[in-house]
């Protein structure tokens, strides 16, 4: 083999090597921004949950303190209903990280053949749909649990087990839970 035909070579699988470390790179760096990002807003919402919780112990407080007020557990409903949907954003936050990390990888595999770039894409996109449907599974379970707590309080606080009204909340929350159940089934359907 001549000389100059290994060196031409070399110098190909140098550049091709030199592209790949800076596509590695620049995925590294977009991948610590979006990580950066997801956690200021993972704070965010727990610094809301927090705010939310104290504005609701203050105004149990002040009901207290009226004459002849009653207990109010939708304040505890309404906090639960705040820290389950802040749950689920979060859940969502580290979705987004997540598919952004699957297609990174996706984009930093992208050397070879066309077939290997193709099975890396099907896998990336495989991925990304778990992670979008567990995502989903966790808000249907919130909300059955939340439908739950809501009856169970509208019953204490008004008083209507073993009326009319109490069959027809648990109706509402069977129907709820029917529906919540159709979902998830059809997301493990899909995902079969």
């Amino acid at each position: 083999m001549a000389a100059g035909a290994r060196t031409n070579r070399e110098a190909a699988t140098e550049e091709i090597n030199e592209k790949a470390d800076i596509r590695n790179e620049t995925a590294a760096f977009y991948l610590r921004g979006v990580e950066r990002v997801a956690g200021v807003q993972k704070q965010l919402i727990d610094l809301a949950v927090q705010q939310n919780k104290e504005m609701g112990d203050l105004l149990k407080k002040a009901a207290a303190r009226l004459p002849g007020a009653p207990r109010i557990p939708m304040f505890d409903l309404a906090y639960g209903a705040v820290s389950r949907f802040a749950d689920v954003q979060k859940a969502s936050v580290d979705f987004l990280v997540d598919q952004n990390r699957i297609w990174m990888d996706a984009y930093k595999d992208r050397t070879g053949t066309a077939r290997k770039t193709g099975e890396s894409a099907s896998h990336a996109v495989k991925q990304v749909m778990e992670s979008s449907f567990a995502v989903q599974k966790k808000a249907l379970e919130h909300t059955a649990a939340h439908t739950k707590a809501v009856v169970d309080a509208a019953r204490n606080q008004f008083g209507i087990s073993g009326t009319q009204a109490d069959a027809m909340t648990d109706s509402f929350r069977r129907g709820v839970d029917t529906i919540v159940e159709a979902q998830k089934e059809l997301l493990h359907i899909v995902t079969q």
